[in-house]
């Protein structure tokens, strides 16, 4: 089984392609998805994460790495 997953933001093109699939005789199915931010991560967000959110999340582009070191010297440097 493959899952397709597409993002759009029209509903004339979304519902194009659901007519599309259903010509196929493939299941389809529409929902409501919102990009999980930082924010979303630190705070919650009311609710489990799905797997599709948490994958979408972690795939981004985290930026430069920074060394534990700097990551904790708050920590390290009190006596």
């Amino acid at each position: 089984m493959t899952t397709l997953i597409i993002k759009s933001n029209s509903d004339e093109k979304t519902n194009l392609l659901l007519r599309f699939a259903q010509e196929l005789g493939l299941s389809a199915t529409t929902k409501d998805y919102r990009e999980l931010e930082t924010v979303d991560m630190i705070k919650g967000i009311g609710r489990k994460a799905t797997d599709d959110e948490l994958t979408d999340y972690l795939s981004k582009d985290p930026g430069a790495p920074i060394s534990l070191e700097k990551a904790f010297a708050k920590y390290l440097n009190k006596e």
